[in-house]
Order: structure tokens, then sequence, then C-alpha cells
């Protein structure tokens, strides 16, 4: 059995701190104690990922509102501004720079871009010969100008603030503002960080938020609680709580090598073996091959990212550089474990069971939960036909967000004539392989229910399944055979094509459509796009499955409908007379075809570009509400 990564966890899993009420990823506390005293100064240390604090400790007398100067950990956050205004066009990174500020509109410069001044392959100067004593943004960009390339332009990497200096002129020059006001308004207004200020280099974050000379690559002042924020908005790909801050291509644009492979990247400030440059941007590759972004400071402030577990942390700290990242990697490492610990992550496990005289599987994961939790809510997610459980984890995603949302998420394996490939499910109403076998899939899936339900503390009350294709039309006929034991379904472009068995009892179901899917057409009838013998069958229509269930669960016929762009979303939820009852959801995708919608998997060749809707966060929320009205099983089920 191996630990499954968690994308997001209630604070129910995690140790809380009785003092602070906060929560605590378990063990980090003891490793960031440990090196607040080997460096015998207050410190502080967040871990987030997207929409959830999972860590935070204070050391010392350190606190979240502590003002301190960043260094080098200002570059993210000027990199950020001016992408804000690279995202509306007001600057491209691939230009030259002199377009933007006339000084540089020279023969020496004219291969100079932004691009390069943010990944320090412009083969500028590091730093300015004589100092800047004195100087403002203008003066700068003209002493700048000046000063000779060491290096021809994207040939080179030297690490230095200079050209960062350069792009905040340009970002000036084109907006006719100060830095500070674009920095304000662009950034910390927005993610609510109001302690974070550019200073000055010498003294680093003097006069904060109203020098002449702001040192947009190391000279910001910053708190934890505010860095911490803006970390939450790059997890996000550029959003926080609903406000867009930056695009998601210019938030992968700062975490993507920028550096030419044949320049050789040097670490300045810390060791690391490999190592490459973003925008602004460190990029190392750990011992297990994954790749990690940061940005650490000269005084040790040091924020990261670790994209293979989705979360980020700050270690907030004012020292020598060179004590404190040896101490910080300890953290990491600290912090790394625990988010793979089954107390955290959950735990994922493929499972054998015998059915019917087959050898099926299904592979199971499982949340973080306690230990005498009353039940887990369960969902099942059926692969679309050809595919397999492991192909529809990947398509869907609803590993990590299942588990997420605090869901038992089980992806089972159909049947075919190769094992574990081409796999497909007596849906009934086709002529594929577990049909032509005449394949129990229903007693199949009742089977998986109770197996994990002897493993996992389950509601029975809350037993779910979404599927896709072959497999959707497979949910149709769970919903007639087995809604005894489904409480739900939601169907990505699947049709009602099994109606040989009637059930009266209602259930909640949510059906999401492409109306251009030429596989499973929404209309209805033989597909347009026929794989095998696809082309002998005629589906039902989107119309003909939302009229049965209404009718199945007593609902009005008038739904509450929003149109959202190319989204159309119809839900029935009053049932006749006024009663409550189970609810119908329907999401039409204008225009949308048959892949799974949002999927980040790459279409094959037979497959069409998903739609741009997130439907397996649909399905969860959908499940999620539904689970929230049905009351709790008396005695978890299977136990």
């Amino acid at each position: 059995m191996r630990s499954l990564l968690v994308p997001g966890l209630l604070a129910l899993f995690l140790a809380v701190a009785p003092r602070a009420q906060v929560p605590e990823l378990p063990g980090v506390r003891a490793v960031a104690d440990e090196v607040g005293k080997r460096l015998d100064v207050p410190s502080g240390l967040a871990v987030v990922r997207v929409g959830e604090l999972l860590h935070r400790s204070d050391h010392g007398d350190f606190q979240g509102s502590t003002e301190l100067p960043i260094a080098s950990a200002s570059k993210w956050l000027a990199v950020a501004t001016v992408l804000t205004l690279v995202d509306e066009g007001k600057l491209d990174l691939d230009v030259p720079v002199g377009r933007y500020v006339a000084e540089f509109d020279r023969a020496d410069k004219k291969a100079l871009t932004l691009r390069m001044c943010l990944a320090c392959t412009g083969g500028v100067a590091p730093r300015l010969a004589g100092g800047m004593r004195g100087m403002d943004m203008a003066k700068f960009a003209a002493a700048a100008a000046d000063s000779a390339l060491r290096g021809q332009p994207g040939a080179t990497f030297q690490y230095g603030g200079v050209g960062f200096q350069i792009a905040a002129v340009a970002a000036e020059r084109v907006t006719g503002q100060r830095w500070h006001d674009l920095f304000a308004e662009r950034i910390a207004a927005k993610l609510r960080m109001p302690a974070t200020k550019f200073g000055t280099l010498v003294p680093v974050g003097g006069e904060a938020g109203t020098t002449a000379l702001p040192w947009v690559a190391g000279g910001a002042v910053s708190t934890l609680d505010d860095y911490t924020r803006f970390l939450r908005m790059l997890l996000g790909k550029g959003e926080l709580d609903g406000v867009r801050v930056l695009s998601e291509a210019s938030v992968a644009a700062m975490f993507r090598d920028q550096v030419s492979a044949h320049v050789e990247v040097h670490a300045v400030g810390f060791d690391a073996e490999q190592v490459r440059y973003g925008l602004g941007t460190w990029i190392t590759t750990l011992a297990d091959g994954v790749l990690r972004v940061s940005d650490p400071g000269a005084f040790g402030f040091t924020p990261w990212l670790d994209a293979d577990l989705g979360i980020g942390g700050v270690y907030a700290v004012r020292d020598r550089v060179a004590r404190v990242l040896p101490q910080v990697e300890r953290i990491q490492e600290a912090v790394r474990a625990a988010m793979r610990s089954p107390l955290v992550a959950g735990e994922s496990s493929t499972v054998e069971l015998e059915h019917d005289g087959r050898d099926r599987r299904y592979h199971l994961h499982v949340p973080p939960h306690a230990q005498n939790i009353v039940g887990l809510p369960l969902l099942l997610v059926l692969h679309g036909g050809g595919g397999s459980g492991e192909q529809a984890r990947t398509a869907t995603g609803l590993a990590e967000a299942g588990v997420r949302a605090g869901f038992v998420v089980v992806f089972p394996d159909g049947t075919g004539a190769l094992r574990q490939k081409l796999l497909t499910w007596n849906s009934g109403g086709i002529a594929v392989y577990a049909s032509e076998h005449d394949i129990d899939d229903v007693g199949f899936l009742r089977a998986v229910v109770k197996d994990v339900q002897r493993r996992v503390p389950i509601d029975g009350q809350k037993v779910f399944a979404a599927g896709h294709s072959n497999g959707g039309m497979m949910c149709h006929r769970l919903a007639r055979e087995a809604a005894d034991v489904f409480a739900g379904i939601a169907v990505v472009a699947g049709a009602m094509n099994f109606t040989a068995v009637e059930a009266k009892s209602p259930i909640a179901v949510l059906l999401i459509h492409g109306s251009a899917d030429q596989h499973v057409l929404y209309d209805g009838g033989t597909p347009r796009a026929a794989i095998g013998r696809a082309g002998e069958r005629k589906d039902a229509s989107v119309r003909m499955a939302i009229d049965y269930y209404l009718a199945r669960n007593g609902l009005n016929g008038y739904p509450d409908k929003k149109l959202d762009g190319k989204v159309c979303t119809e839900a029935w939820v009053i049932g006749k007379g006024g009663t409550t009852t189970l609810p119908v959801k329907v999401v039409t995708l204008d225009g949308g075809g048959h892949a799974w919608p949002g999927s980040t998997e790459k279409p094959s060749r037979l497959s069409d570009t998903p739609f741009p809707f997130d439907a397996s966060a649909s399905i969860l929320q959908f499940f999620t509400e539904v689970a929230a009205s049905r009351p709790p099983a008396a005695v978890p089920a299977g136990r």
C-alpha cells in the first residue's frame, strides 16, 4: 500500500496547536523548534496549498505580523507585478526593452528583452559600478543603459538585480505610475498584503513605500502573514479567494526554465547540484527527481513550492542565509515527510476481487480520517469504453480532488479481451465485450461497495457513482438495478440506453453532456463518430433521461436555469406539491465534445479536445450537497 497525495484536507485530520488553534502538520513543529533553537533567532513557518493553511507555527517571540526585510524573496513580488502588465498586453516579454525604456534604444542593447531581464540572461551587469546612492528610477535607467553588457543577451546567466530593475522601469513607463503604486494596486491590495512594500537596497528595505528608487530585486519588506497569501495565489494559478491576480500562463512562466539549454546555471547563495532558473525563480531538482521552485533571500526569508505535492511554504526569519538555508532544508524534508504520511495524505491501493468466476480489480483511495468517524461518503468512478480504472483516474483527477473533498474514491476496471486494456461495461443497449459476454457488472459493483465497506468506515446512505461514456451508461443501469446501494449518479457523455428494469425510489442525478458530442449525440440516435460496432446502436437522448428522472423523483418540470458563457445549468429540486426530494441537475456544454470536460489528459487520436469546464469539481460539489442532505447511517455500513 502506498501513500497518495491529497491536495486538500480538513483540519480535523491535522494536529492542532492548542495555544494558537491553527493547524499543524505532524512532526513539523518539533523540527522547526529545533531549528529555531540552533539559529537562536525568532522565526515563523507557514505551509499551504490551494485554499488551505496546512501548518502555522511561531518560534521564539515571532509573530505573523512581524515585518522583515525579505531581500531576494522580493523578486517573486516584482515579477508578478510586471506580469500583470504582460497579461493586459501593456508589456511583451519578448520585444526589445528599448521599446519601453528609451535609454535602451541603442545598438548595443537592441537584443535585450524583458524576459532576459527577469531570467538573468540579458548579459547585464549584476550591479552598477559606483553604487546607486541618490538615484531615482530615471537616473538608474540612464546609468544602466550606459553600463556595458557582460555577455551576449540570451547566451549567458548572471544572477543579479539590475535586470529586474530595468523591467520595473519599463512597467512605470508604460503605465505612468510609480512602482510603489503599481505594486500596491496590482498585488498588495488584491491579496490584502498591507505590510508589504518596496524599499532601498542599502539599507535593505529602507524607506519602504516611499523611496525614489525602490529596489525591486531585493529591497522589499513583508510579513509571514502577507507573503503566505501571495504564495497561496501562486498555488491557485494566479487566483486567491475568487480574485484573479495573474493568468495561469504567467504563473507557469515564472516557474518554467527560461534559460537556454546550452547555458549553464550556477546557484547563488545556496548549494544545489541541479539548478535552473525561471522568471525570478530558482528551479532545483530534489533527490527523488521532483522539482522545487524557490526564491530565498539573503537574510534567510525563504518561500518555496513543491509542485508534486501541490504545496508551498514560507520560512520567515532574519539571519545570515548561509546559516539559515541548511536548516530550512531540514524543515522542508519534515514537511514532505508529513505530507506523504497516511495521517495526512490518506492511502491508496489496488485491490484484487474475485467475482462471478473472474479475477477483477479496483483502485482504492482513502482520505485521512479519525478513528471513530461514523462513516465516509463513497464515490465509484467508471471509465469509458476502451478505458480502465487507471485511465479514468488520470483523466478525471478525481482521486486527488475526491479525497480532498473527504470522499473514499474507487476506480474499478471493466472487462475486455485483453487484461486491463480496452475494458468495457455491460451497460445494456450497446454491443461491447461486457454485454456480449453477459458480464454481471451490476453484481460486481455491488461487490466492490461491500468490499470497500469491509476496509473503510463507509456511510451506506452516501454511496455514489460517476461515469464517462460507457461508464456513464453503466451508471444509468445502476440507477435502475442498484438504487438500494447508490444514492446518486453523475453521468458524463453517457446515454440512458438500459430501460429493461423500472425503479421507484428517488435518486440524485447529475447529467453533463456536450451539445456537439459526436460519439453520444445530445439528441440521441446513431453516433456520427462511430468506433467499432458503435454505429449499430441508437442512443437515448438527454431529454429522455431528464424526463425519466423527473418523473421518478416526483419533481416539477420547471428548473432553476443559469447560463454562464457556453455552460447552461438546469436544476430541478422541488417536488410536486412542494415536497423535498432528491435533485436532478443537467449541465449542457454548448459546443462540447465527448472527452471528459476539464481533463488535462492529452487527447488521443480518436478523441476531441476537452471542453473547458471542470466536470470533476461539479460532480464533487453535487454529491457533497446531496450527502449533506442525507442523514448518516445509524451504524457504519459493513462494521
